[in-house]
């Protein structure tokens, strides 16, 4: 009550800032709201204008979100040079304040093109804010936002950005001996740099690294260690040929027990990675090689035969097949039947119990 009223500043459309002597900076065409804080219960208070441009609307605010029984509220909308003048805010207990409005068209310099500079933007009116930042991850020497001042000058000089390089990378020996080989792909910002280890060894750690802002490669670096792959087990109703422990290179090979056929790589090789080349193969029952008719032929060879798999038989020419023409591998692991034979035709003909006579008639051959 007994104390001069505070006064809130809002706008919109357009920029406001307060000048070092301070006097309320207003760009052209900007909405100026000034609220007076007073108690609506002890009566209005009265905003004085020390010109008679034109007349200002005033009253308590009506906005969401404000007090309608604090804020005592005079507007200028699209303000031009001739609103500058003194607005003063006076209550009902006689106290006063007052701000000095100055309307007035304040730009900064254009900012020039610089090599690698980016600007957030390119206006250069009062209070606008600049930031900056480098292209390539270069580093930024100077102010990072600058700001436009009532006084028509930048904050800050104008930054620049400086190419950033990364040095050699330090690797250490590992404790079996082994050193990381480094590939450097690009040294500036952002560049990175990769590694590997020699054969029978693998990184543990990153393969690669990035070049930091900082100019320092992006760590920690990795390390070689020994590969090793677990035990791969062995096939059931089949065994491994190879012992442990298995290092990167090393080889096993499988094989399965005799009337079993594999199905599956029967050699796995340790990687790099520690990982085996490919997975445990199976062992599954299978009929074996049968054997060859004399003088014939079969329609497929092969060590093992899956269970179901039938073979066909033929015979040379001039020859007769005696026996099952087709043999099938059963369940069991066995063939459905003997394989056949391929006789001389003549001497099938001899070999009939009975013959016919030439009456038709069938006798009983001595």
């Amino acid at each position: 009550m007994e104390k001069s009223p505070t006064i809130l500043f809002r706008h919109q459309n357009g920029p406001i800032a307060q000048s070092n002597d301070g006097k309320l900076i207003v760009y052209p065409g900007t909405t100026l709201h000034m609220e007076c804080l007073w108690m609506r219960r002890f009566g209005n208070p009265k905003w004085n204008v020390s010109h008679e441009f034109r007349k200002y609307p005033e009253g308590w605010v009506t906005d969401e979100n404000r007090d309608p029984q604090l804020e005592y509220r005079l507007s200028i909308f699209n303000a031009v040079e001739e609103d500058s003048g003194i607005y003063s805010c006076q209550t009902p207990a006689r106290h006063e304040h007052a701000v000095e409005v100055v309307v007035k068209t304040i730009n900064c310099p254009e900012i020039p093109t610089r090599r690698g500079l980016i600007m957030s933007t390119t206006d250069t009116k009062l209070s606008t804010k600049v930031v900056f930042s480098c292209a390539n991850g270069n580093s930024l020497i100077g102010a990072s936002e600058i700001i436009c001042l009532p006084s028509s000058n930048w904050s800050a000089p104008l930054p620049v950005c400086e190419s950033v390089e990364c040095g050699d990378i330090p690797l250490l020996t590992s404790s079996n001996g082994t050193v990381p080989r480094v590939a450097v792909l690009s040294r500036e910002v952002g560049g990175r740099a990769s590694f590997s280890c020699p054969s029978g060894y693998g990184l543990r750690g990153s393969s690669e690294s990035v070049c930091l802002p900082s100019g320092e490669w992006a760590q920690p670096f990795p390390t070689c260690v020994e590969v090793q792959c677990d035990n791969p087990g062995a096939p059931q109703n089949g065994y491994a040929q190879g012992s442990a422990p298995y290092r990167a290179g090393d080889v096993v090979q499988f094989n399965c027990n005799p009337e079993y056929m594999m199905q599956g790589q029967p050699i796995i090789a340790c990687q790099d990675n520690g990982r085996w080349s490919g997975g445990l193969p199976k062992c599954v029952q299978a009929c074996s090689y049968p054997g060859t008719a004399i003088s014939g032929r079969m329609s497929s060879v092969k060590f093992y035969y899956a269970i179901g798999e039938s073979i066909t038989f033929t015979c040379d020419s001039g020859l007769i097949l005696r026996g099952a023409k087709m043999l099938k591998c059963l369940r069991n692991g066995k063939w459905s039947n003997a394989i056949p034979t391929c006789v001389n035709a003549e001497a099938t003909e001899d070999t009939p119990d009975r013959q016919l006579t030439k009456s038709g008639r069938s006798s009983k051959s001595n």
